[in-house]
């Protein structure tokens, strides 16, 4: 960090008294955590800037994580901040680590899931106020079992909070520091109102913003304890004639995404073809399946764009209303 030549000496006293601190005070301090490196895709330390963050109860715009919480009647009960000591990296340096591997993990996954809220922002996504991080549960309802249990971050719908445990065992990345896979599930958040009433479309959608977000068609495969030999989870493989209106609607939106080398403007025309769908009164929407949803995207497109997108979009799903 720099500072500027200042001619106050009371501001400079204050400057430097807030510098030193600590991290925790900068309004967007920076944190070496374990993640996933944007450019190599290897596990390794990385350093992460995360804006209006409290590294020490590992909380901010993202989310903020409880420990000790219950799961009762699919909501939430209790749990407390996690406290975090924190270090500098070096003396000169104003990058916080966690002093224990469990803080350590904790941020990383915060870590994971801004990075996931930044890409959904810059896709036009709302903004929602941040929600409760369940880690380390106490106990869990037979209701909710199924969807908690699962490794990494789960969201619950019912509580409108995730749950956060560790592993899968063996996997070459653990869920909840898998860019994709989180990304997948805060989507799910942003989806709430399209899966009320379109579940398989709003899977779809969240499926294909997690490959978006990571670059990487087959980014689950990473987090499965034997990975993807028969390449089962890849969006780009080719479709079944069995294939379900989820893998459908990602497979579509992944090939369009890749063809136009736009991962970003397929995202936000993914997510406003959402918004659109989820507002429509129109019975006959209910039961249209994925070409509802990709005729939505198509329709926000002009020329070259939009016979590019129906080009792509009747490989996958047929003949579509916005694309004669």
């Amino acid at each position: 960090m720099s500072l500027r030549p200042v001619h106050s000496p009371a501001i400079f006293a204050i400057t430097v008294l807030a510098v030193a601190c600590g991290p925790q005070l900068n309004a967007s301090p920076r944190a070496a955590v374990p993640g996933v490196d944007p450019v190599s895709g290897a596990l390794e330390s990385v350093e992460v800037e995360l804006p209006g963050a409290e590294l020490s109860q590992v909380r901010g715009p993202a989310g903020m994580v409880l420990v000790g919480a219950s799961i009762d009647a699919g909501r939430s009960v209790g749990g407390v901040a996690p406290e975090c000591s924190l270090r500098k990296i070096s003396n000169v340096s104003n990058v916080a680590q966690a002093a224990t591997l469990r803080c350590a993990a904790l941020l990383g996954a915060y870590a994971t899931l801004e990075r996931a809220r930044a890409f959904l922002l810059s896709a036009g996504a709302e903004s929602f106020t941040p929600a409760p991080i369940l880690a380390e549960l106490r106990s869990v309802d037979a209701a909710a079992s199924d969807q908690v249990l699962l490794p990494g971050l789960r969201y619950l719908p019912s509580a409108d909070a995730f749950t956060l445990s560790s592993g899968p065992a063996g996997a070459r990345v653990p869920a909840a520091l898998n860019p994709g896979a989180v990304t997948r599930e805060f989507s799910r958040r942003q989806l709430r109102a399209l899966a009320e009433q379109h579940p398989d479309e709003a899977e779809g959608i969240a499926l294909f913003l997690g490959a978006a977000a990571s670059g990487d068609p087959g980014y689950l495969a990473s987090s499965e304890a034997h990975g993807d030999p028969r390449g089962e989870l890849d969006l780009s493989r080719p479709l079944s004639a069995e294939a379900s209106a989820t893998s459908i609607v990602a497979g579509a939106l992944w090939a369009w995404s890749d063809a136009s080398g736009d991962a970003v403007g397929a995202a936000r025309a993914a997510l406003a073809a959402a918004r659109a769908l989820s507002a429509s009164r129109d019975g006959r929407d209910r039961e249209a399946g994925p070409t509802a949803l990709l005729s939505l995207v198509a329709e926000q497109l002009d020329g070259a764009d939009r016979d590019q997108a129906c080009a792509v979009f009747r490989a996958h799903a047929g003949r579509l209303p916005a694309c004669p």
